[in-house]
């Protein structure tokens, strides 16, 4: 009985620390490298602005397409929102203290690098 509540236990602490790391996503220390995939989401803030952030680098195509499906239903679950902060340094799903500028998503992809986003 107790190593199953233990097991439990464990398990409900790694899904929530799973969770919460999807849930925050810092932008500023991502660097690719040629032929990795990196996770892009084009957002459009509450500037008028339009620009990409890089939200993750990975080694394989499967990685990045699992990272993009967890981020499509973050997105879907917010509303098409997300919220950034100053210098796009941060992006979150849900409005924080020092991450609150809304912006509206526009598509999100994963790319190969080197990418060079088009211009619009």
């Amino acid at each position: 009985m107790m190593s199953r509540t233990i097991a439990t236990l464990t398990m409900s602490l790694i899904t929530a620390l799973s969770a919460s790391a999807y849930a925050a996503v810092n932008t500023e220390k991502l660097n690719p490298q040629p032929g990795q995939w990196s996770t892009v989401i084009a957002v459009y803030d509450h500037l008028d602005n339009h620009y990409l952030l890089k939200t993750s680098v990975h080694d394989d195509l499967e990685s990045c397409t699992a990272r993009l499906e967890s981020h499509a239903a973050q997105i879907k679950k917010a509303n098409g929102v997300v919220w950034t902060a100053p210098q796009h340094a941060a992006l979150r799903f849900e409005k924080e203290p020092g991450v609150e500028n809304q912006a509206r998503v526009l598509e999100i992809r994963c790319v190969l690098e080197p990418f060079q986003p088009e211009r619009i």
